[in-house]
């Protein structure tokens, strides 16, 4: 009867792992018997594989006490660590009597192992001739059988090549102990951000010119892909009296725009105060509530409408008040002549007054009179 249980046992045992039992060696002591893992099996990293094992009394009879494994019965064996390992299962029965036995089996490597590329950037877009350089990393993660080989398309720390536009592959390919093979492939851009560069060389920023004076502009677009081939338009040239701004805008074949600009004035070819007018820190003595004229030359006629504000204030004042100035404005060709004719007030008289002509060009001409 306890041989047939034991025939049954052993049975059930191989069933569950699918090998033939081993049996350990003396007879009278308790006997074990380890059907899981059998001696010599070999398992892939990861494999689920129960132990499987039991305890039976010797020829005397005695019934085992402690029958222990390196695992309780049914559990999973560790098969996560690459490598031989052993499992024994030890045998007490209840005289003391002890048996054990011991099988080794091996766990294979059969998991690839994984690459992780940092730079490039999957997807990544950089500007062109930006300084790149290679990082990536293999791992066979715990447990498997190391990193052989980490090769990459570039070396680690390689500077990858930023010269050229396009989109290009960045591949690594990982290689364990096992010679199980990973591989990790990110695609990445090299772009153009850099806009033209502008030069403007005419009219120059500050720059003043005279009324009827010849403006030629002089300027220049480039870009570092482009050359010279990309668009370069500028604003024209206003001549008329004032302060202007003087554009060119370029934008290259991937859309990269700049601007740049001048700012530059043209002015009257101012001449004057002429008598009995001087220009200032000189003052000039008049009556008070006579027509005072302010002669002065532009070179030419240059309309009626140069004139922005005639205003005067009382001399030597710091702030900005001032009084519109009554009088009018007439042009003799014969002596090239602009007058001004002041209608002043008599009740002026012992005081210091500063007349201001302000021309449409922007600037402003001055003269001191005392009036007596």
């Amino acid at each position: 009867m306890r041989t047939l249980l034991r025939l049954v046992l052993l049975i059930a045992l191989a069933a569950l792992v699918g090998a033939a039992p081993a049996a350990a060696t003396g007879a009278e002591g308790p006997q074990v018997e380890l059907a899981s893992p059998v001696e010599g099996a070999g398992f892939y990293q990861g494999q689920q594989v129960q132990a499987g094992y039991g305890c039976f009394p010797g020829t005397l009879g005695w019934p085992v006490i402690t029958c222990q494994g390196d695992l309780p019965l049914g559990e999973y064996l560790d098969t996560s660590v690459v490598g031989t390992h052993t499992f024994t299962v030890h045998a007490v029965d209840y005289a003391g009597a002890e048996a054990s036995i011991t099988h080794t089996y091996t766990v294979f490597d059969v998991i690839p192992p994984s690459a992780t590329i940092t730079t490039p950037a999957a997807g990544a877009e950089y500007p062109l001739g930006v300084q790149l350089y290679a990082s990536y990393a293999c791992d066979d993660g715990p447990g498997g059988s190391a990193i052989v080989g980490c090769i990459g398309t570039y070396p680690n720390g390689y500077p990858l090549p930023t010269n050229r536009l396009g989109t290009f592959t960045f591949t690594v390919d990982a290689f364990d102990g096992a010679l199980n093979h990973g591989t990790a492939t990110v695609s990445y851009s090299i772009v153009d951000r850099t806009p033209p560069t502008i030069t403007i060389a005419a009219p120059a920023d500050g720059a003043q010119y005279l009324v009827g004076q010849a403006i030629t502009p002089l300027y220049s677009c480039h870009d570092d892909v482009d050359g010279s081939r990309v668009t370069c338009k500028a604003t024209p040239v206003d001549t008329t009296p004032g302060t202007h701004t003087f554009r060119v805008d370029s934008v290259d074949s991937s859309g990269n725009a700049a601007s740049a600009s001048t700012s530059y004035s043209v002015r009257y070819e101012f001449d004057g105060f002429y008598t009995p007018l001087v220009a200032e820190p000189a003052a000039v003595t008049l009556r008070a509530g006579d027509n005072v004229p302010a002669k002065f030359s532009l070179h030419g006629d240059r309309g009626l409408d140069v004139l922005a504000r005639a205003a005067w204030r009382p001399c030597f004042v710091t702030t900005n008040d001032w009084s519109a100035a009554a009088g009018s404005l007439s042009y003799n060709g014969g002596p090239d002549r602009y007058t001004f004719m002041w209608a002043t007030d008599k009740t002026w008289a012992g005081s210091c007054k500063e007349l201001l002509l302000t021309l449409r060009d922007g600037t402003t001409h001055r003269a001191y009179v005392n009036f007596r």
